[in-house]
């Protein structure tokens, strides 16, 4: 997942909490920051921003100006935890330190447009891309994963029928339906592409399919505008992903199967009229000869 410390520009700019209002405001202006972290004896104890100028005389000390309780998170954080810790404290900046170092400052703006480039305009979503990093990073942990794969049933007719603008509605309300059943602890959802959903879970098999059964039921029983029939068949692969990595293979490898796996299962399921075809990765590779 991108974290903060993609956003921290090189160069860091602070102040002493004895300069002048009008010191810190001429540091702004001249590097075009909208905010100083202010350091006494090595520590961060403030912070004084583009406001906190405006509403003060330009003789004032920055230790009278500034604010004092500063909201820190370390390099690792992801952009959406961010973005969650600055819409809770309503501030614009978050301060990034490194233990007790401060290494940089990262804005809601560069947040904003940072989350973006990973999220899907229509849905809301995360990109497939963002799935594909979480899957990577929990491997490299250690930890067992399941592929959840949803694929709308008869979406083509949908748009033909009734217009795109009505086939992206039900795109939308069917990532709504999705994502509330979500447990963000455990799981990431993707727009995968098109009409195509996907969500990687650290649920034990029969749990994650448990979940896609709860994802295809919900989306079912969705009272559809113009009472339309919309469903969605959903594949699930995972469990005993221990002994793919024994067996020497890599991580990235890994995913790319999975999803392989879980797509052709949703499409089993399609063609069977069931909701859920789930089967566990260690079989499948020795049935296919992957």
């Amino acid at each position: 997942m991108p974290t903060v410390e993609g956003l921290i520009s090189q160069k860091l700019y602070t102040i002493d909490p004895l300069a002048s209002v009008g010191r810190a405001a001429s540091i702004m202006e001249r590097y075009g920051i909208g905010s100083l972290p202010v350091i006494e004896e090595g520590k961060l104890v403030g912070i004084i921003t583009s406001r906190d100028i405006r509403r003060s005389h330009p003789n004032r000390l920055v230790a009278d100006a500034m604010t004092s309780k500063v909201i820190t998170v370390p390099p690792t954080t992801c952009l959406t935890e961010a973005q969650k810790l600055m819409a809770k404290y309503k501030i614009e900046r978050l301060v990034v330190t490194r233990e007790s170092d401060i290494i940089g400052i990262v804005t809601r703006a560069q947040i904003m447009s940072e989350l973006g480039k990973h999220t899907d305009s229509l849905t809301g979503l995360n990109k497939a891309e963002i799935f594909y990093e979480k899957a990577l990073e929990l491997l490299k942990e250690g930890q067992e994963i399941a592929v959840i794969f949803l694929d709308l049933d008869n979406f083509g007719f949908i748009n033909k029928e009734y217009g795109h603008i009505y086939g992206d509605n039900v795109l939308r309300q069917t990532a709504l339906i999705l994502n509330s059943l979500i447990d963000s602890n455990r799981d990431t959802l993707c727009r995968y592409a098109g009409d195509e959903f996907a969500a990687v879970t650290t649920r034990p098999l029969a749990e994650a399919e448990k979940l896609a059964r709860q994802m295809v039921l919900d989306l079912a029983n969705e009272n559809w505008p113009g009472k339309i029939k919309v469903a969605i068949s959903a594949g699930v692969a995972g469990g005993r992903c221990s002994e793919l990595r024994s067996s020497g293979e890599d991580s990235s490898y890994i995913v790319k199967y999975l999803v392989n796996m879980a797509s052709l299962a949703s499409t089993r399921a399609k063609k069977l009229k069931k909701p859920v075809v789930a089967v566990e990765a260690i079989e499948l590779k020795e049935t296919v000869g992957m």
